[in-house]
């Protein structure tokens, strides 16, 4: 990149680092985070290393960068856990910019995807979380760069069979890039022994976690997501239409801008129609990546896996790149009828210009938090002031809970409170009956009519449900003995 070019960019990186920021430390866990940050912390403090306890079924490489961080930081707060990929968020930016740079050396798709990444609503609210889904992503994204090295090295395939074996550490999603990541590598002409190089690349990650997994004993971690997934199948017709609206609500909260998704569905035929005619290298990389961003959406949609947002983040520096493509092919092809070359470089900027005024506003609101993706100030309904509530509970203090097993399996990770976790009102008012009078007792449950059948349990058991303390989705009640 020219000198001017990789200023601009360093420009795009600090602006997403300033819409990133607020969410490290405003957002609050969603279920599956503090479950994976409650695995770092026995990870950190050595009471369980290799999570032989824990009924694991992702991968580990988060849960052990994680890990790394607690010590380093000397503090258990929630956003410890969000500094891997927090840090990875950051690095997707550059990243994006420099696969878009490698494959056509233009300015315009490389600032223009960066921006788009640093101010994607979905990219800046998953930035601050604790899923496996941004590591992964920038996991990919590194790997599709050596995998596109237009005079690829020995070194280069090693690198990039590496970061996607480690992708494969971050989340089992990867292996659904695989076809991307060998069609790039025939594209560019790999011979046989960069292959190779590839394989054993990508295979040296895979046989560290076969072997984490056989020090673990027990059930293989793919036999238990397996189990908790509930299997494969494809869609229902009558599931087809919601489906497609669903995925259609999330994929516009990848772009944020209404103007910007009518704009692109304007422009698409005469970007369809020039990646069909011209051949070319870049345009086979057009090519590739456009359909398999559509038989990604496709087999997310004919296939009924559950439809999260989560999983369409790894798409977005395919998104960010053919954008930045569409806007770069669409001047090019309006250039001759412009005028002189300096009149293209003016448009040139001014679309660039154009992308980041539609993307301000959805990239402003995506760093208060105000989209429902990635990472909420509200996201665990109230779970953490109710955990705060308890933190000076006396060793011994039970609090029965039926939803937020995993947010105090976190908040408790140090606590004396024994989380009691029942499987229906009967449940509760059985082991009140049997051990209500031992030490101090809690219930977590929703306000008004939710949580009825649990109070009316802890009634018939002999004790009143007294409110403590209200917060978010979540009433902490004191279960106290009835007067008799």
């Amino acid at each position: 990149m020219r000198g001017p070019t990789r200023l601009w960019l360093i420009a795009i990186i600090l602006f997403g680092a300033f819409l990133r920021w607020p969410a490290l430390f405003a957002n609050t866990f969603h279920g599956d985070e503090a479950l994976f940050a409650s695995w770092a912390r026995l990870i950190a403090v050595w009471r369980d290393p290799l999570l032989t306890t824990q009924l694991v079924d992702k991968p580990p490489l988060l849960f052990y960068l994680q890990a790394l961080f607690y010590p380093l930081l000397g503090t258990p707060a929630p956003w410890v856990a969000r500094l891997p990929n927090f840090i990875a968020s950051l690095l997707l930016i550059p990243l994006t910019a420099r696969l878009v740079w490698q494959l056509y050396r233009s300015w315009l798709p490389a600032l223009a995807a960066a921006l788009f990444i640093a101010a994607s609503p979905f990219t800046v609210q998953f930035s601050a979380t604790a899923f496996t889904d941004p590591l992964l992503t920038t996991l990919l994204a590194a790997a599709l760069l050596f995998a596109t090295r237009p005079a690829p090295r020995r070194r280069d395939a090693l690198l990039g069979g590496l970061l996607f074996g480690l992708a494969l550490l971050a989340k089992y999603q990867a292996l659904l890039f695989a076809p991307l990541l060998l069609a790039a590598g025939w594209v560019r002409g790999w011979p046989r022994g960069l292959w190779r190089r590839w394989l054993g690349g990508a295979l040296l990650p895979v046989a560290l976690l076969l072997l984490w997994d056989a020090l673990r004993g027990g059930p293989a971690i793919w036999a238990v997501q397996g189990g908790n997934f509930g299997g494969l199948r494809l869609a229902y017709s009558w599931e087809l239409w919601p489906r497609l609206e669903a995925w259609a609500g999330w994929w516009q909260h990848l772009f944020g801008s209404p103007l910007l998704g009518f704009a692109l569905l304007l422009g698409l035929p005469v970007f369809l129609a020039l990646i069909i005619y011209d051949q070319d290298w870049p345009t086979a990389f057009d090519q590739l990546f456009l359909l398999f961003v559509l038989a990604y959406a496709g087999a997310h949609w004919f296939v009924a896996v559950p439809v999260w947002d989560r999983y369409l983040l790894p798409l977005a520096p395919l998104v960010a790149l053919l954008l930045g493509r569409f806007g770069a092919r669409v001047i090019a092809f309006a250039g001759p009828a412009l005028g002189g070359h300096g009149r293209v470089r003016l448009l040139r900027a001014g679309a660039l210009l154009l992308l980041f005024v539609l993307l301000l506003p959805p990239a402003w609101a995506a760093r208060g938090g105000a989209f429902p993706v990635g990472g909420t100030s509200d996201a665990d309904g109230g779970a953490a002031q109710i955990a705060a509530a308890l933190a000076g509970a006396p060793y011994g203090t039970v609090l029965y809970d039926h939803w937020y097993s995993w947010q105090w399996r976190y908040h408790f990770f140090d606590r004396g409170v024994y989380v009691n976790w029942i499987a229906d009102p009967g449940a509760l008012a059985e082991d009140l009956r049997v051990f209500g009078a031992e030490g101090s007792r809690y219930l977590a449950a929703p306000p008004g009519p939710a949580g009825e059948p649990l109070r009316r349990a802890a009634a018939s058991a002999g004790y009143r449900a007294v409110p403590v303390q209200e917060a978010g989705e979540i009433v902490l009640y004191a279960l106290e003995a009835a007067p008799q």
